[in-house]
């Protein structure tokens, strides 16, 4: 059982409810989208074939972490994910698998928290993202988060009409993060706060702490 992986390394946890906490981050080679916005796209090739047995040693240096994320890229994309995942659950680690919602989320166990992306317009997804991501609501509990990066007024109007019309308000803890460089965090929150809506405010601690092009941290 073999990954390609483009980096494993330890930093803080930078978006979610998780953020701020020490987690130890696999990220793995490969898309299948191109999000116009996309701050990983070193990822998209370049993998190193690494097994479980030597990922799961890579983990276990940084102990005693038990918080980890499987982030990429697009982890789902490779077909032993959903295994590595439940290793890592079997020797007490939190599970984090950050998806961009395109692909199937029945393979992962009910234990992985799970960080689903809601690509809006800007993202320019493909024509069958948005059939492909509903397909998915049977298969999110409750601990899963929804995330939605806002480029502009039309992408914050867009997921809130999707997320209404999916009835996922109250069942999720939904995050809204602007685009790095295309939207000031002052204009999302006041949108936030006039739309009186129970959304989180999701600021990438990361690209706050080291430079945003910055790797491995």
């Amino acid at each position: 059982m073999h990954y390609d992986i483009c980096e494993i390394f330890q930093s803080i946890q930078g978006e979610s409810t998780f953020a701020g906490l020490p987690c130890v981050f696999i990220r793995f080679t490969g898309c299948n989208l191109r999000c116009r916005w996309c701050d990983t796209q070193y990822a998209f090739e370049g993998a190193t074939r690494r097994s479980l047995n030597d990922i799961i040693a890579a983990v276990a240096e940084f102990a005693p972490c038990k918080l980890v994320e499987l982030t990429g890229g697009e982890p789902l994309l490779q077909p032993h994910v959903p295994s590595l995942a439940g290793e890592l659950l079997a020797l007490g680690y939190t599970v984090l698998v950050e998806t961009n919602g395109s692909l199937d989320l029945s393979t992962l166990a009910k234990e992985v928290r799970k960080i689903i992306d809601l690509k809006p317009p800007s993202a320019q997804p493909p024509q069958n993202y948005e059939e492909a991501w509903k397909k998915n609501l049977p298969y999110m509990g409750s601990s899963d988060e929804i995330k939605c990066v806002i480029a502009h007024r039309e992408d914050f109007d867009y997921c809130v009409k999707k997320l209404e019309a999916w009835n996922l308000w109250g069942k999720h803890t939904i995050l809204f993060s602007a685009a790095w460089g295309l939207l000031r965090e002052e204009e999302l929150v006041r949108w936030i706060l006039e739309s009186r809506l129970p959304i989180r405010l999701n600021l990438q601690w990361h690209k706050y702490i080291w430079s945003p092009d910055a790797k491995g941290v």
